[in-house]
């Protein structure tokens, strides 16, 4: 039996995988937030503080809750795996020199399991006195960085490194350099943790794939569309991909939203589903993009599933109620009718919501304008602060990331 199922974005959520922020985020650097895609450096007390209030919020809604550290813990208790990540984890870490990979690969050999994991999150300092040999030039060059192998301050926003689809997964190609290394600690999650050991789950997408793509850009609407964002850090290449997989799997088309806007940085930034008909979004940002419907189109000679694309005439609005599978749909406008106000919440991510069952929704405390506004709409709102969290640039349904939906009814 699968141990994925996820159909819908509103089904009632049973099993979700969470990241608890650890001491990774002690490793930000003040004068690199940009790169490592902070705004400012979380106080990590209470960072975890507000994390546990959202674990709390879900278990309370019947959530079974599963820590990525434990996972991975477990997937690192094997020894053939963890070798393996080992050797594939300093490949891909910009390490300086061959010699300094092996450095610190036997720097990694010494380390208990849990030490280890400890390690991989927060990274090697590159003043680290067991790790640096003098005569080493990788090294030696090395000593004005902060870090021979960079921490994952990212890793707690647990929807972006892999992708639930039905009963698979898509395993995601990351584009900013300080998260590539993040879809590798899910990939052996999911064949080495102790949750997903008896049935590994199968990769939708080429792990040789050029194209990067993001799970905070992909939204499963439905057992028959999926949406899927364009705004750079998922590419097109990879949202035709994904299509031909998801319709072999059954699905029936592919929107894709594209816009070109540095402030936008994933789908569910600017528009997230709180029931099957209803969304909540960011309308100054949605009247700017183009969705194109990718269908089946016919196969190739050498039997690749052809793709038929079109430019929705009717854009976001015919787009919402394709997704929706309605005549009709409820848009509700984070930020209600003030421009400026919109703004300012969609800036405090308002839009991203995470859904734990039809019209019930978990969110921010934050953004008071958008809570008015699902409130009137008649939908449940859990409410945790997240002051500290959201200097990561992402909300609950960043943080999370669904194993579990029932069907919609």
């Amino acid at each position: 039996m699968s141990r994925i199922h996820i159909t819908s974005e509103t089904g009632r959520l049973r099993r979700v995988l969470l990241s608890k922020p650890g001491r990774e985020l002690e490793n930000l650097h003040p004068f690199m937030l940009d790169e490592m895609l902070f705004r400012d450096t979380p106080f990590t007390p209470k960072a975890q503080d507000e994390h546990d209030s959202f674990a709390d919020i879900l278990r309370e809604c019947g959530v079974d809750v599963l820590y990525l550290r434990d996972l991975f813990e477990q997937a690192m208790s094997t020894p053939d795996a963890r070798k393996s990540f080992e050797a594939e984890f300093v490949r891909v870490s910009g390490i300086a020199s061959d010699s300094l990979k092996e450095a610190v690969l036997g720097y990694y050999d010494g380390l208990d399991t849990s030490t280890f994991v400890d390690t991989v999150l927060c990274g090697i300092r590159s003043d680290d006195p067991l790790l640096i040999p003098d005569n080493d030039l990788g090294s030696l060059v090395k000593n004005d960085s902060p870090f021979v192998v960079n921490p994952i301050p990212n890793i707690y926003f647990a929807r972006d490194s892999s992708i639930n689809v039905g009963n698979e997964a898509i395993f995601s190609h990351m584009y900013m350099n300080y998260r590539k290394r993040e879809p590798l600690l899910l990939r052996y999650i999911h064949h080495y943790s102790e949750y997903f050991a008896s049935e590994p789950t199968v990769d939708l997408y080429d792990a040789k794939a050029p194209w990067t793509i993001e799970g905070g850009d992909v939204m499963v609407a439905s057992d028959k569309v999926l949406c899927i964002g364009c705004f750079g850090r998922t590419q097109p290449g990879a949202i035709e991909r994904v299509a031909s997989s998801a319709f072999h799997m059954g699905w029936q088309k592919v929107l894709a939203f594209h816009l070109r806007d540095p402030h936008v940085m994933h789908l569910d930034g600017m528009l997230t589903m709180v029931s099957p008909d209803t969304f909540l979004g960011n309308p100054l940002t949605l009247k700017r993009v183009e969705v194109f419907r990718l269908t089946p189109g016919p196969s190739s000679s050498n039997t690749k599933q052809g793709i038929q694309t079109k430019l929705l005439d009717g854009g976001w609005k015919q787009a919402l109620r394709e997704a929706a599978g309605t005549s009709t749909v409820r848009f509700l406008p984070c930020g209600g009718d003030d421009p400026l106000r919109i703004r300012w919440e969609a800036s405090n991510l308002a839009s991203n919501v995470l859904a734990v069952a039809p019209g019930e929704v978990v969110a921010y405390d934050r953004n008071p304008v958008t809570l008015d506004e699902l409130d009137r709409a008649g939908i449940v709102v859990h409410t945790f602060s997240g002051s500290e969290l959201a200097r990561g640039k992402g909300g609950p349904r960043c943080m999370s990331m669904p194993i579990w939906r029932d069907d919609p009814e």
